[in-house]
């Protein structure tokens, strides 16, 4: 690798780093692109280029969450006790399919994913879009703890199928169906992908009979892709949490559900190319 490819994940990096901040998905959206393209250039292709894609964006994803996390806590919009409550499901679900996957228990089926995702996220973005008067009615108390906890059982399995940290579904989610303000469900979302991450970042860590791309390599994390993608989440996830707190709740909805919109005409792009 050059300097200029270095320049380049630094750049998705930053990218990745702000939309993380304000809008609490993650980041993955924007890691998976340089992730997928310079695995590809190391010469990682068929399943292999999954497990590497996952492992990678989520080692990534670990560091944004916390520094977001961080920055949420220091202008006192963290709810310790909800995320709890959406992480613990999360983890079991995150740990068995990210070892079903690691361990081939199942073919990792693309096509099938990606009309589940859609099929799920469709219907969230369009009220999102148009239900304007019902978005603004919020409720000022928090959901059961046992919605909070089918949402994170939910959220893990989308973290461990597709590396995009789990928020894209869980702040939707959070905002149109269990009524929280999205600035309140950004904040739990944050909270809780680090935790989901690091149970599926483990288990790649510790995998055995890896392909070896690089010296600079423990399991399946590539240092050289994920060191620049970090420094450049340091810099802008703080500078998107600001962001979010100076909006008002309404803008962030659009902007969010813009941003998914985006993710699910790439991804319907993507199945015409699989089917």
């Amino acid at each position: 690798m050059l300097i200029d490819d270095y320049i380049i994940i630094l750049v998705f990096g930053l990218l990745g780093g702000f939309v993380s901040g304000l809008l609490g998905v993650g980041g993955g959206l924007l890691f998976i692109p340089a992730l997928e393209f310079y695995l590809k250039k190391m010469g990682v292709y068929d399943v292999d280029i999954v497990k590497f894609i996952l492992a990678n964006s989520l080692f990534v994803i670990i560091f944004s969450g916390i520094i977001i996390t961080y920055k949420q806590i220091k202008i006192n919009n963290f709810y310790l006790k909800q995320v709890i409550q959406a992480t613990w499901t999360g983890v079991v679900s995150t740990a068995i399919m990210t070892y079903a996957i690691e361990d081939g228990w199942f073919l990792y089926d693309k096509r099938m994913f990606t009309l589940v995702f859609l099929s799920m996220l469709a219907p969230l973005v369009f009220r999102m879009f148009f239900d304007k008067q019902r978005n603004e009615i919020e409720s000022s108390n928090f959901p059961s703890p046992v919605k909070m906890g089918i949402t994170g059982f939910f959220t893990g399995i989308v973290t461990s199928i597709s590396g995009l940290g789990g928020g894209i579904v869980m702040v939707p989610v959070f905002t149109n169906l269990l009524k929280i303000n999205i600035k309140k469900a950004t904040s739990i979302s944050t909270g809780v992908i680090p935790i989901l991450a690091i149970a599926n970042v483990l288990l790649y860590i510790f995998a055995k009979n890896i392909q070896q791309v690089h010296n600079l390599q423990t399991g399946y994390i590539v240092y050289p892709l994920v060191l620049p993608l970090i420094m450049g989440v340091f810099v802008t996830a703080p500078i998107g949490v600001q962001a979010a707190k100076t909006m008002k709740p309404f803008t962030l909805k659009i902007i969010f559900a813009s941003v998914i919109s985006i993710i699910m005409i790439v991804k319907v792009l993507q199945l015409n190319d699989i089917l």
